[in-house]
């Protein structure tokens, strides 16, 4: 799709959003067969710029602009935890892609700001960077139905409860990942009944509330590059299934109303905008076919009051991934709770 153009529904819904203090950044890191030089990393990405402007755009206003690629940043070290990773963009001055290339050439991590791309548009993107075929961009279909505002309505009334910090919160985001088998039906709902089991023992270690669970749900879109991604959001009293009312969320042809008109709404939330935030976020990749690639790892946006994203992939015939994203926690306590959830979801519970 040429440039310049407007943001789109899905974009503007980010854009407009009322939380100033996220950064929307989000993560996959693949780990790769062979290594890959940089100078070949950097003219595989220049072909992407051809296929697909965006990942070279600034934005100004709402507005999509041309502009230049950013150029590949290759260490010596892993790449999550990097500092030039998941900094804030400035959409004004820089491209809403990075590249940074580590651990022998054999870690490859991107990071986008999610305004621009959604998780499977990421996927798109690291698979023509790792020799696969280039994507194409894609935007925005018309807006389905709105859910229903009372849902909101109740968050407001009856916010969902945090999980609990640590006692001392790191500076900056953690990042956890475990391997894990997934198979059988309803694996997204599955997953999220183990997070919400893994949050409860959490709080319950802590001495910390929970009776209100809420979880966004993330949804794909159509195949491409772009963000045209949704969710669906599921409010539950603690200690009640789950996975049948996730399943049934992602049966919805309802789309967030935020998604719908990004407009006014969004800016009048601003000043309780806190009140709406989740218990954690759940985005499921899938099994993903991607050359030279024995696995990848996932980091969602990990924002609102508790700050905790859990992502999943896989690549066919090889590993999938369960990770944790999180703002206040520390290694360990991340670690931990990302230790109870694949536990709980190996033994069904």
């Amino acid at each position: 799709m040429s440039l310049p153009r407007p943001a789109s529904r899905h974009e503007l819904s980010l854009l407009r959003f009322p939380d100033r203090h996220t950064d929307w950044v989000v993560v996959l890191v693949a780990s790769l067969v062979t290594p890959v030089a940089g100078e070949e990393l950097a003219e595989r990405l220049e072909r992407l710029h051809q296929a697909v402007p965006l990942v070279g755009a600034t934005l100004h206003g709402e507005t999509w602009l041309p502009g230049e690629l950013g150029t590949p940043v290759v260490i010596d070290d892993e790449p999550v935890g990097h500092s030039g990773l998941d900094a804030p963009f400035d959409l004004a001055s820089e491209p809403p892609l990075r590249v940074i290339l580590g651990l022998d050439r054999r870690r490859l991590a991107l990071a986008c700001h999610h305004a621009a791309f959604d998780g499977l548009a990421l996927v798109a993107i690291m698979t023509a960077l790792v020799g696969g075929s280039l994507p194409v961009p894609v935007t925005s279909a018309p807006p389905g139905p709105a859910g229903s505002r009372s849902a909101l309505f109740r968050r407001l009334l009856s916010p969902a409860d945090r999980i609990a910090p640590s006692v001392v919160p790191p500076s900056r985001d953690t990042y956890v990942t475990e391997e894990i088998e997934l198979s059988g039906p309803s694996v997204t709902a599955r997953l999220a009944q183990a997070c919400t089991g893994a949050a409860a023992e959490h709080n319950r270690r802590r001495g910390a509330r929970w009776r209100r669970v809420g979880i966004s749900v993330a949804k794909g879109g159509p195949p491409g590059v772009g963000n045209v991604a949704s969710y669906r959001r599921v409010d539950v009293a603690a200690g009640v299934p789950v996975a049948p009312l996730v399943a049934a969320a992602l049966a919805s042809p309802d789309e967030p109303t935020e998604q719908t008109r990004a407009g006014l709404a969004l800016a009048l939330a601003r000043p309780v905008v806190r009140r709406f935030s989740d218990s954690f976020l759940i985005s499921n990749l899938g099994r993903q076919s991607l050359p030279n690639t024995d696995r990848l790892d996932f980091f969602p946006v990990a924002r609102g009051r508790s700050a905790v994203a859990f992502g999943v992939a896989g690549v066919s015939g090889k590993s999938s991934t369960v990770s944790l994203r999180a703002r206040d926690l520390t290694r360990a306590d991340a670690q931990g709770l990302l230790d109870d959830t694949v536990r709980s979801f190996g033994t069904g519970h």
